[in-house]
């Protein structure tokens, strides 16, 4: 992978920035098209930096078996686009990639034991891989969840066998290496440039041209942006999705030591699109169990990168209309008592000494005889979730927005997207490739019998 060019100006077909987890899975998938010349662009030194990066996620890989603010019928939408991504994990057989264990949604008061009997009753027909663990088994399966728990209060949990801990930044790093090897057998170019940001992209006839802070200038005919919260602002420059914007939600973690050897999710609180707190070992150090995330909304679109307010601010601040619904947006979304009480509550947790007394009254309906000593905040992880917000109606959008251009992606990925990546560089090489035209084909049989489906 080249880190640098002498070229100061290139003509190619497909330019794709960023190189997180999926513009790598995009890139990897072009190479089952016949696209001759392609760039991915990264910002940072090496791929999987930002959001992949395993200390600023939860590692998951979501099949919608266990997320119980998934209905059956998007659950089984997820899970065919997550047995790919699982798929290419199995085949690679890597240990730094990622580990099995069992993932749980623990229920520990009656509405929720309720709930999850109902959901296993439903979704069990779909996901074999599912079963009710009820006390006893809890405590043979993870003793700290019984550990001190009174016998008298109802819990059981929805057990997944298919609990796959992922490492993001190395699936990109795997999905990149796999994308030079598919570009070397098909003799086509594939050239990676690292440290080179992109500052500005316009139209250019039918394509488009993309300045870069390392002087170098790109002519392409397509363009992908798989750069989190900066998609949007590319988006806004060639004119698309003004309509929205984003609320970026910032998530921060705690680690306990060993406690846990499995993936164990609180019940989704109703209403909120912000994951419950869970708990799960690290794929960098399976003996300590980190606990989170937190949620708190920072103005910022890279989580400790202060020099992105101003980014941030002008996705608000480029219109009179945007300003004025960004306000109205905020107040509206505020406005819900529930949301309101759980951003405030959140905030407090990353504070000095009483932050994590009251994050500790969180983690004890999973571990009861966890004390305030075991946690300790993990300083300089936790990443940025951009919630996108469509101003015109003052809501949050659940789940991923891709916006789709003239010959051009705009991809923004909050939760489920990392584990859907896989699914989406094949969606997203389709688009492409048709947008090019009929001289393009894109080789699904090869791409789905590669990964073994």
């Amino acid at each position: 992978m080249r880190k640098e060019s002498n070229m100061t100006e290139q003509r190619v077909d497909v330019v794709i920035v960023g190189a997180g987890v999926t513009g790598a899975a995009i890139a990897w998938a072009l190479g089952y098209a016949n696209i001759q010349n392609t760039v991915i662009i990264e910002k940072n030194p090496w791929v999987g930096q930002v959001n992949s990066h395993p200390m600023n996620n939860a590692q998951t890989s979501h099949d919608g078996g266990t997320e119980t603010n998934y209905g059956l019928a998007h659950a089984l939408e997820v899970k065919a686009c997550s047995d790919m991504l699982r798929a290419y994990c199995v085949k690679r057989n890597d240990p730094l990639l990622f580990q099995k264990r069992l993932r749980m949604a623990l229920g520990v008061v009656q509405d929720e034991v309720e709930m999850l009997h109902k959901r296993f009753m439903e979704f069990a027909p779909y996901y074999s891989d599912l079963h009710l663990a009820e006390r006893e088994e809890l405590a043979k399966l993870e003793p700290k969840i019984m550990e001190g728990r009174d016998p008298a209060k109802p819990i059981c949990a929805l057990v997944s066998t298919e609990g796959y801990i992922v490492n993001y930044q190395r699936l990109a790093e795997c999905l990149l290496e796999d994308a030079m090897k598919e570009a070397g057998k098909n003799n086509v170019r594939l050239e990676a440039l690292f440290n080179t940001g992109v500052k500005s992209v316009s139209r250019n006839g039918g394509g488009f041209i993309l300045e870069t802070d390392t002087g170098m200038r790109f002519y392409a005919r397509e363009v992908v942006f798989a750069a989190g919260a900066y998609s949007l602002h590319f988006a806004h420059q060639l004119g698309y999705g003004k309509e929205y914007s984003i609320l970026s939600v910032a998530g921060s973690f705690f680690s306990a030591g060993h406690l846990l050897d499995s993936k164990v999710y609180r019940c989704q609180i109703e209403g909120l699109p912000f994951a419950a707190i869970h708990g799960d070992p690290d794929i960098l150090n399976m003996n300590d169990t980190r606990f989170g995330p937190t949620t708190k909304p920072l103005p910022l679109m890279e989580r400790y990168h202060y020099e992105t307010l101003w980014d941030y601010l002008k996705l608000f601040l480029r219109s009179p209309w945007a300003v004025g619904h960004g306000i109205w947006s905020l107040g509206k979304i505020l406005a819900n008592r529930r949301i309101l009480s759980y951003v405030s509550k959140h905030f407090l947790y990353d504070l000095p000494v009483i932050g994590k007394a009251l994050f500790l009254r969180e983690v004890r309906p999973i571990i009861p005889t966890i004390r305030y000593k075991d946690l300790k905040l993990r300083r300089g992880a936790g990443g940025i979730r951009p919630q996108i917000i469509n101003l015109a109606k003052g809501e949050m959008i659940m789940g991923d927005v891709t916006i789709e251009g003239e010959s051009c992606l705009f991809v923004t990925t909050p939760s489920p997207g990392a584990s859907v990546s896989v699914y989406n560089g094949m969606r997203f090489a389709k688009y492409i490739v048709h947008s090019l035209g009929e001289d393009y084909r894109f080789d699904e049989e090869r791409f789905r019998k590669n990964l073994g489906l």
